[in-house]
């Protein structure tokens, strides 16, 4: 039967790679593929607002490719950079760091370019971040100091560190220790108690007022010194088998409050990350794998202005 529109359809169709550590999902796209788009280029145009929708269609599990969050791959500014990077989340707001994201970022450049280089930079809304390749199993990445001012968090609590604070959430008291890795975490140490009954909390405190840009919620369980159990509900994500940056600040935390010792092993749903917070430079470095799940191209002709 002879088609009754034969008008062709500008095409629209966007390569990308979904990737993830420890199964803490992303959807990768080449900034230069989606400028090759007219759709494309109008996103990119008004990136504010149709860079957030993207992201919400590109996560969406049930009508998109499904993901934790979005990187946008391009080429960095900073000459002592090798690649650059835009994360937003699967709810479409940004956030200036993901460990895991990083990690990920890391395999696809090592994938996509060949580059042989082990050591290198990736650029990002807080500079430089320093990158150790030693297969796709034995990824380092430094995060950096940790913040723990409590402005800078942020938390508006009346300490200059938000070490050991009471909240009130769901009717319920929680002793919390706060830390920025790049982006806002409330760390609980707790007792072993239901996933679900975590969770139930963890969307009412974020949205307390002590957190004016939200916050990721972890609930940590202690084995030792040497070994955390962590269950993390990210900002902007929801429950997630694996937050690298939450592993960093369970970490931090955990030597604050004299819980756990400067190395550990933090054990998450999707596996197990190693964590240092360097006594000699105060910076905290991270090791952990990524990995490459399939590729692939995405229609993104309705993508614009749409609301997930």
């Amino acid at each position: 039967m002879t088609p009754t529109n034969t008008a062709a359809k500008p095409q629209t169709l966007l390569p990308f790679t979904k990737m993830h550590g420890l199964g803490n999902d992303f959807v990768l796209v080449r900034k230069e593929d989606l400028e090759s788009l007219q759709t494309g280029k109008e996103i990119l145009a008004d990136w504010q607002n149709q860079g957030s929708s993207l992201a919400r269609t590109l996560c969406d599990r049930h009508f998109g490719i499904g993901a934790d969050g979005f990187i946008l791959v391009s080429e960095p500014k900073d000459t002592q950079c090798e690649v650059a990077w835009t994360f937003l989340n699967s709810d479409g707001s940004p956030s200036d760091m993901c460990g895991n994201g990083l990690r990920c970022l890391a395999l696809f450049h090592k994938l996509s370019d060949q580059h042989e280089t082990s050591d290198f930079f990736v650029e990002t809304n807080i500079g430089a971040m320093p990158v150790s390749f030693n297969g796709a199993d034995n990824i380092t990445i430094d995060l950096k100091e940790p913040i723990l001012q409590s402005k800078q968090i942020p938390f508006a609590g009346s300490t200059e560190q938000a070490v050991k604070q009471t909240i009130a959430a769901g009717g319920k008291s929680f002793v919390v220790t706060c830390v920025s890795m790049g982006n806002p975490h409330c760390v609980i140490f707790a007792p072993p108690i239901a996933e679900n009954e975590y969770f139930d909390y963890a969307p009412q405190i974020q949205a307390l007022k002590e957190f004016p840009q939200g916050v990721n919620v972890e609930f940590v369980e202690v084995v030792n010194r040497k070994k955390a159990v962590v269950r993390v509900f990210e900002r902007g994500a929801g429950p997630t088998l694996a937050c690298a940056t939450g592993a960093a600040a369970t970490l931090v935390a955990g030597v604050l409050e004299d819980k756990l010792d400067r190395q550990a092993t933090i054990e998450l749903p999707g596996g197990s990350l190693e964590v240092e917070w360097s006594d000699s430079d105060n910076h905290v470095r991270l090791t952990g794998p990524a990995a490459f799940a399939f590729s692939g191209v995405f229609d993104i002709g309705t993508a614009s202005g749409r609301q997930s």
